[in-house]
């Protein structure tokens, strides 16, 4: 059974699920940006009965508390040790998302001994020129209005990502990304100048590589794998929201990777 809980950080309530042997090593998942940690609930349930799984809502969005104006990506991962801190966990498996991708490569780079293991999907490894469209198409996000345009906005900006593959999914993401239309603006203007190169030259731990060919951020995965030639990549399914669309995949691929390493 995945459960729900809060965790007290020096700057504000995180709220998380968890599920499974709370004796094993826990995986930190990091959802990415819009989403919140409900995404990985079916992939969750899949891995709880072998792994101890711990997702947390991000700051700024699900349940979690409001920080004020962030300018780089680095101030989520802080806030985020803060949390695993107040878990009293020592060592993890980092599993990023997307924006959280970033996040467990910036964790494995600094924190090397309390890191097992890193795990992205979706990597956000990109060149300038290749950055150019992704900072015209995702550089900011549309918020309430007395006319409620943004719902529609908001509601068309899912539904092309992937979400109009399933209903129940679209309510979800859309809800989530309702509550965090703040902090999606201030992720979207920091996230391409993260300098993610850097991060990923500094793990040490064993990496898998995960994404969707029809994912946004695929070719990100693909510069990655070639940046981390000694990486496991993997393709799984599910456009932009695989931990939804394909837990199997994505379960499997972690079990895999994790007794592959004897981790």
């Amino acid at each position: 059974m995945i459960k729900k809980a809060y965790a007290d950080t020096p700057s504000g309530q995180i709220h998380y699920y968890y599920g499974g042997p709370s004796e094993q090593t826990p995986i930190i998942f990091m959802h990415q940006n819009v989403s919140g940690a409900k995404t990985y609930l079916p992939t969750l349930e899949l891995l709880a009965d072998t792994h101890h799984c711990i997702a947390l809502d991000l700051p700024g969005f699900g349940g979690s508390f409001d920080p004020p104006e962030i300018d780089s990506i680095s101030r989520l991962q802080e806030y985020t040790m803060a949390f695993i801190d107040a878990l009293s966990v020592d060592q993890f498996h980092a599993f990023g998302n997307h924006t959280g991708a970033a996040m467990a490569a910036e964790m494995a780079s600094l924190y090397p001994e309390r890191v097992k293991s890193c795990m992205m999907m979706g990597a956000t490894l990109l060149t300038e020129e290749q950055a150019i469209p992704f900072r015209e198409e995702f550089s900011g996000s549309t918020g309430p209005s007395h006319d409620a345009a943004y719902l529609k906005i908001t509601w068309d900006y899912l539904y092309n990502l992937g979400g109009k593959l399933d209903l129940d999914n679209m309510n979800d993401e859309l809800s989530a990304a309702l509550r965090a239309w703040k902090m999606r603006g201030m992720i979207y203007r920091c996230v391409w100048d993260y300098r993610f190169d850097l991060f990923i030259e500094g793990i040490k731990c064993p990496t898998l590589l995960m994404c969707a060919p029809d994912d946004v951020l695929y070719i990100g995965h693909k510069n990655t794998a070639a940046a981390l030639p000694n990486a496991k990549a993997v393709d799984v399914k599910g456009t932009n929201f695989e931990p939804y669309f394909d837990p199997n995949g994505v379960s499997n691929g972690i079990k895999t990777f994790l007794r592959e390493n004897d981790l």
